[in-house]
């Protein structure tokens, strides 16, 4: 929900400083320019933030799992609540990559 909501707010900005390019609207357009170092950064610590919170996550999912190796068979309610939560980090990283993606495509626009 929240990425539709990232790519329907970035679509009306893209297209509103379009529109601000093509009249010439530089009170409009400018400001826009200015901010970009700005939320390039933003961006990218987040991003960075996020993937480095996935691969946290991941590895605490591995020690688990060895953990219980170790101890003796994996009983089969853990190894389902260790696959949910695979799961669960595996969707987190895939929006990250569309949010990567789709400010890929904004830069370059």
């Amino acid at each position: 929900m929240m990425l539709l909501l990232f790519v329907v707010a970035a679509s009306a900005e893209l297209d509103a400083l379009n529109h601000a390019v093509a009249r010439c609207d530089r009170a409009a357009a400018n400001p826009v320019f200015s901010a970009e170092a700005a939320q390039r950064t933003a961006f990218l610590l987040d991003t960075y933030r996020e993937q480095e919170a996935i691969v946290a996550a991941r590895l605490d999912i591995a020690q688990r799992r060895a953990v219980l190796r170790e101890a003796g068979s994996i009983k089969s309610a853990d190894e389902k609540q260790l696959k949910l939560e695979e799961a669960a980090i595996e969707g987190r990283q895939r929006a990250l990559n569309d949010r990567r993606l789709l400010e890929g495509i904004r830069v370059d626009t």
